[in-house]
This record gives structure tokens, sequence and C-alpha cells, in this order.
């Protein structure tokens, strides 16, 4: 269950509390190095717990924190998970994702010509590999804008 107090410090001050029925079992996510533990609700998306259910004091996780990418992951593949101890329980559910498929785009000059985006390719996560028509690693031009002109005017013998 997510908690989350607004307003004031007492009820006549305009303090309230939300609450938002969430799972009963904690989710445990990795990116291979790293651990998170969090709580999910459909309403206020997920929370950091120690891991029994108790969420943390600071819920949420730094905005450039690897857990956006592995979470974002977890939800663009359907939010799959499996038990923790491999028994069935759900006291503690890992969070289950893969790692998207490359796409290859084949670029001449800073036009691409063909792409290939295998299942599964996420267009905010996956990575992307650019080659040239013979297959070599290429780089694609990053477009600049124009930059503006100084515009002088002259008003002559007035």
């Amino acid at each position: 269950m997510t908690c989350i107090r607004t307003g004031g410090d007492t009820f006549a001050r305009g303090a309230a509390i939300i609450t938002s029925f969430s799972e009963p079992a904690d989710y445990r996510i990795t990116d291979g190095t790293r651990v998170w533990f969090f709580d999910w609700s459909d309403r206020f998306g997920p929370s950091l717990t120690n891991g029994r259910g108790t969420i943390l004091a600071n819920p949420f996780p730094a905005e450039k924190s690897l857990f956006w990418r592995c979470f974002g992951l977890w939800l663009a593949q359907g939010n799959r998970w499996e038990s923790a101890d491999g028994t069935g329980g759900a006291q503690l559910r890992k969070a289950v994702w893969n790692e998207p498929p490359i796409a290859t785009y084949v670029i001449d000059g800073a036009l691409i010509v063909s792409t290939d985006e295998p299942d599964g390719f996420h267009d905010q996560y996956s990575q992307k590999r650019y080659v040239d028509r013979d297959g070599n690693p290429a780089v694609l031009p990053r477009v600049r804008k124009p930059r503006a002109r100084k515009l002088t005017i002259s008003l002559g013998n007035l």
C-alpha cells in the first residue's frame, strides 16, 4: 500500500493522506550490477522499498539513475515477473526484462537509406548502430541549426 501525505501538518491545515492499494509483494529489479526493491502502484508508479515492504524515506531514485531504464523496459515489455525464491510464492517478485536488440541503420551521407529494427526494438532504450552501404561503421552527421545572421540596415543620407 502506498501512502502519500499532502498539504499541511494537520487535517485542519489542509493535510491529507492519499492511499493507493498496491500489490502485496515488492518487486526486485536489477541491471546486472545493482539491485533495487520497489512497490508498484498503477496510480503512483514505483516507490523504492527496503525489500520487506517498507517504503524508503526518499522513495524515488535520481532522474539519471539506471533504475529508470530497467523499470521503463520492464513496463514496455509487459510487467513480467517470476518468483524470486523459485517456489511460485509472491513474497518477493523478480521483475523480468530483456535487453532490447540493437537496430542497424544504413546511411548514405546524411540520409538513412534503410533500417533494420528487429522485434523488441525500443526507440528510447535500444542502441542504434549506423553503417555505410558496405557495412562499415559510419557516423550519422548531426543536423546543425543555421546561425542567425546579423542584419545591418543603412539609412543612408536621411
